[in-house]
């Protein structure tokens, strides 16, 4: 769901703990809310995504986007792939120019606990597209029904994480 894939892509962060220069905590709120972005940009392909239903300033500027790419590929296709993550990536690559490095990071490795997430469910990824055949991280017993009790289990444990973030990252009095 989109809430556990946001709240992943911001315990993604805890990736970056040991770069001062992008977890500083001037720089955490903004690199939260773009790794949780880049959670969600995989789901512009389904067509009931919360990425597609964001709204900003009462627009909805993902709505077309998601529209054509659910229309062309299907959902959990190419963008839930390695090639989907290289490309998405590639396109956050040119931000290094205006910012210090951390914007497309942060949306890159937001996109992978997506896929990352995904591969653990029930479902899989295709991640080896455009071979379409499933990949998961976990044995068939332990995949999550997107929905489930289990995956608020796991939401509750990411909210622990990025609780964990945001409290290392106060200044210590």
């Amino acid at each position: 769901m989109g809430r556990t894939h946001a709240l992943a892509g911001v315990a993604s962060l805890w990736l970056l703990q040991d770069v001062p220069t992008w977890t500083s905590p001037d720089l955490l709120a903004p690199m939260a809310v773009l790794a949780a972005l880049g959670a969600l940009l995989p789901d512009l392909d389904a067509s009931q995504s919360k990425i597609k239903h964001l709204t900003v300033a009462g627009v909805t500027p993902f709505a077309p986007l998601s529209l054509a790419l659910n229309r062309v590929l299907g959902h959990r296709g190419l963008l839930h792939s390695l090639l989907g993550w290289s490309l998405a990536t590639l396109l956050f690559l040119p931000l290094i120019l205006v910012t210090n490095g951390a914007v497309p990071l942060a949306l890159s490795l937001g996109y992978a606990s997506h896929l990352l997430s995904d591969a653990c469910t029930k479902s899989g990824i295709p991640f080896w597209y455009p071979r379409r055949k499933r990949c998961h991280l976990l044995p068939r017993l332990l995949r999550l029904t997107t929905g489930s009790a289990a995956e608020e289990v796991v939401f509750a444990l990411l909210g622990i994480a990025v609780m964990g973030l945001l409290l290392r990252q106060l200044p210590l009095q």
